[in-house]
């Protein structure tokens, strides 16, 4: 008899269903055959057991005492479950995972973005304070991620970072059993133009509704439909102020409700074009693509996008979309306008971004990537399971 491998997944300031910790990595692993528990803030009605995957939630931090308090509780549940292995999601928890290591635990530290660089674009941190916070995190983050058993990255250059710790990178891509192109006499699209993901300045917020002010003059009827929330209040105010003033508020759907990762393909294929209208910024001039990017690729849709280095990269392995100017409106509204007036040709983009998803940047071959790491930091290679 056989018992399989304990993995205690810790989260502090993402959500235990977070689309990386949850649908891809922990799902991917309980599926591999390990018992996994994720632990992270949320409402106690979340506990129990999700697609094979064990949920512990912790009460949400109000205050910043409440979490400091979070660190402990983390720390508690994972003595108290005693796993094999502990995969750590935020750099705020590295000092946690040195003590785990200290007990002779076996610690995984997972890097989802350039945290560095996003020190740069906190709104809420004060400009003077920025860089030398950017400075401390950079070497606080590698100094502390070296004490571990190895690291999960997003793009194969923050490996260097790491020093000679076990490295893999394992994009985020879509699923492709939940991101699927609309088949043939589906409903219609509930809307033109789609944009997932939380907005912000640099995420092209209020450039969206530039661009869509644009769209309306050669198409009076286009709608956009906007899901995900904002990345503060002042920038909701903001969005909703300009929504009124462009006289927008019945050509834009806005929804920041969280949908269920495995929901999001079936809404993001009920639209015509994807977009991406980031900015320049510190965070969105390295090497990460967007998440949404492979999203409506895998729905089939076509996307317009803002020409930033990391899409670039992208746009040489298949004809999937256009690339328009970060900083002009009217870039974009053309390029859109030339989508919606050219079924055949969207059609077509649509099908290139699918077979590129399909061959190389989907979930479904980077959790191979995540497995192989997991045997070498397990110590058993190519097997799940461990004598008692």
């Amino acid at each position: 008899m056989t018992s399989r491998l304990r993995v205690c997944v810790l989260t502090s300031v993402h959500h235990p269903f977070d689309q990386r910790i949850f649908y891809k990595e922990a799902v991917s692993l309980a599926e591999a055959g390990y018992e996994v528990n994720v632990v992270g803030p949320g409402p106690a009605s979340w506990a129990g057991e999700h697609r094979g995957v064990g949920i512990l939630p912790l009460p949400v931090p109000a205050s910043a005492r409440s979490r400091a308090a979070l660190q402990g509780r983390l720390l508690a549940a994972a003595l108290r479950l005693g796993a094999d292995i502990h995969h750590l999601h935020d750099p705020e928890l590295l000092p946690l995972g040195c003590v785990l290591k200290a007990l002779g635990r076996r610690v995984i530290y997972d890097v989802h973005e350039d945290f560095p660089a996003a020190a740069y674009t906190r709104t809420w941190v004060p400009r003077r304070v920025r860089r030398p916070l950017s400075l401390a995190v950079d070497r606080g983050e590698r100094i502390l991620a070296r004490c571990l058993d190895g690291v999960v990255g997003v793009v194969e250059e923050q490996g260097a970072r790491f020093g000679r710790r076990p490295f893999v990178a394992a994009g985020n891509y879509p699923r492709l059993e939940w991101f699927r192109p609309r088949t043939p006499g589906a409903p219609a699209p509930r809307a033109d133009l789609v944009h997932v993901g939380s907005l912000s300045r640099e995420r092209g917020a209020q450039f969206l509704l530039e661009i869509m002010r644009r769209v309306r003059r050669s198409h009076p009827r286009v709608r956009l439909s906007a899901l995900g929330p904002f990345q503060t209040r002042s920038t909701e105010a903001e969005f909703r102020t300009l929504l009124r003033e462009y006289e927008l508020t019945d050509h834009v759907d806005c929804r920041t409700e969280r949908l269920p990762y495995d929901e999001l393909g079936a809404f993001i294929g009920g639209h015509r074009v994807g977009l991406i209208p980031g900015q320049r910024s510190a965070a969105t001039l390295a090497p990460f693509s967007p998440t949404k990017l492979f999203e409506y690729l895998a729905c089939g849709l076509p996307v317009v996008a803002s020409a930033l280095p990391s899409i670039e990269s992208l746009r040489e392995r298949g004809e999937w979309g256009t690339l328009a100017d970060p900083d002009d409106p009217r870039d974009h509204a053309r390029a859109i306008a030339r989508l919606l007036d050219d079924p055949p040709e969207a059609e077509r983009m649509g099908r290139a971004g699918r077979e590129m998803v399909e061959s190389e940047c989907n979930w479904e071959r980077e959790s191979g990537k995540l497995l192989a790491l997991y045997d070498t930091v397990a110590g058993s290679a190519g097997r799940r399971g461990r004598s008692p």
